[in-house]
């Protein structure tokens, strides 16, 4: 039935961090200051005018929609115009459409992957067929290119859905390395972060973007927003690359090393691929290509990121960019939402999962 092979999901760990901070009812949240934000995001959301026929087409798209989701990208368009001292509220069309937009992604992704579930519900092209689910996920790419009509006439409106479609793009492109990677024999640690800065950065960085084009932001203040934005995509992404080998297992959702045991050209693997001997680069290739890996290889595989100091080497580059993020983000005036921002950085920076 699918054509296209399997292609890992990188997103799904901001995702997942998120949504479980944001719905843990038994235990203090540190991320309970962005509450108010996404409860805002989740009313608009229910609000949206999708017709009723036909019903292949709109049923999907409330169900993908209602089913979950964290609504991080929509808080940071929010937090941006405010940090460039907008009304946060005027940026609800921008921040509904990389919501949209977002979502449209992830019915397509899921096809692309042949995941059978998504936020623990079935996915849209199995609840229904992946003819639907393609065709739903057109209908929110243009959903979310309409939201952005709604955008007063303040905003220069060709500006930002360039900044937008420009994302989308990049967007695409990510995706595309993504899958190029799955065949390849060998992908580089600069070719890994070009795939993470499309398909994890680019759409947290348009969101930033787009909040302070609302605002009103002058230049200087959107190419900060930007690339903070690449920023955060791409300390988190490499996080979670780290965490799936060091992480608590109980916390983290997911098996120990579970990249490695599917053969993922993680940014782990790319470094050790960069950094080792002719003979332990032979050895890894070879794994790559005969995988599920078994236990015993996984255990080796960690133990040569343990001897080429891949690990520390790793936790370095994360720590590297959020210090990075903190350090754009103080260019910023005081306010409200720079705390905000600051704080979400911190909890990022120091997550367990």
């Amino acid at each position: 039935m699918f054509k296209n092979p399997p292609v890992k999901k990188i997103a799904d760990g901001l995702d997942r961090f998120v949504y479980s901070k944001l719905l843990n009812i038994t235990k203090p949240d540190p991320l309970k200051f962005l509450h108010h934000y996404v409860q805002l995001v989740e009313n608009e959301l229910a609000h949206l005018p999708l017709p009723d026929q036909p019903t292949s087409l709109y049923d999907p798209q409330r169900f993908i929609l209602k089913n979950g989701g964290k609504r991080i990208r929509p808080v940071l368009a929010l937090l941006s115009c405010g940090l460039c001292g907008g009304n946060y509220k005027n940026a609800l069309p921008a921040a509904l459409a990389v919501e949209l937009l977002h979502n449209f992604t992830l019915m397509h992704d899921d096809i692309m992957d042949q995941a059978q579930s998504r936020r623990g519900e079935p996915a849209v092209h199995i609840k229904w067929n992946p003819s639907t689910a393609i065709l739903a996920g057109d209908g929110l790419f243009t959903q979310s290119m309409l939201c952005l009509q709604n955008l007063s006439d303040t905003v220069d409106h060709k500006k930002i859905s360039g900044v937008f479609l420009k994302a989308i793009n990049h967007v695409c492109e990510g995706q595309a390395l993504d899958m190029e990677f799955e065949t390849r024999e060998e992908v580089s640690t600069e070719e890994y972060l070009q795939m993470v800065s499309g398909k994890t950065g680019a759409l947290i960085s348009a969101s930033m973007e787009m909040g302070g084009m609302v605002a009103g932001a002058d230049q200087q203040k959107l190419l900060l927003l930007r690339e903070l934005g690449e920023t955060l995509g791409c300390a988190f992404q490499i996080q979670d690359d780290w965490l799936d080998v060091v992480a608590d297992p109980d916390k983290f959702g997911k098996k120990v090393a579970g990249d490695i045991v599917e053969g993922k050209k993680t940014f782990l693997m790319t470094l050790s691929l960069d950094t080792c001997n002719k003979e332990d680069k032979k050895w890894l290739l070879t794994c790559l290509n005969d995988k599920p890996l078994d236990d015993s290889t996984v255990e080796k595989v960690i133990a040569l990121y343990k001897k080429l100091g891949v690990l520390e080497e790793t936790e370095k580059r994360i720590n590297g960019y959020y210090n990075r993020a903190e350090k754009i983000l103080e260019k910023f005036g005081e306010s409200d939402y720079k705390r905000d921002l600051n704080n979400l950085i911190k909890t990022l920076k120091t997550r367990e999962y």
